[in-house]
């Protein structure tokens, strides 16, 4: 046996030996039957663990967030974040509207000023 994952040649080999008139088989032909045997045990076991996870997450949605969900809390985790800082600091709170912002004083730059000004 040279590979660890067994190809479907070799699978479809190995039944065809078992239902052949071969009463005795090598040892190699016994490891690599047994290789298969563990291989088909181990997906079944990946299989059946992946099948309960999925049953899981159907039977609790809640406890699974969304995406969306995952993201609007940590903008809301940021944004409370910006409040308590601006608090701290004495100066208002305001959203930033997004674009470039003059690195110095953190205003945000209108349409067609410079960044680098």
């Amino acid at each position: 046996m040279t590979s660890t994952t067994p190809s479907a040649g070799g699978i479809l080999a190995a039944a065809s030996a078992l239902q052949g008139p071969q009463q005795t088989f090598t040892r190699e032909q016994v490891a690599y039957l047994m290789h298969l045997a563990y291989e088909s045990g181990r997906t079944a076991t990946y299989l059946e663990d992946v099948a309960e996870l999925h049953a899981t997450w159907a039977r609790n949605p809640i406890h699974r967030p969304t995406a969306e969900q995952r993201y609007q809390e940590r903008m809301a985790e940021m944004d409370a974040l910006g409040q308590a800082r601006a608090a701290a600091e004495g100066r208002p709170y305001r959203i930033h509207p997004g674009g470039p912002v003059d690195w110095e004083t953190g205003r945000p730059l209108g349409p067609g000023e410079d960044v680098n000004a």
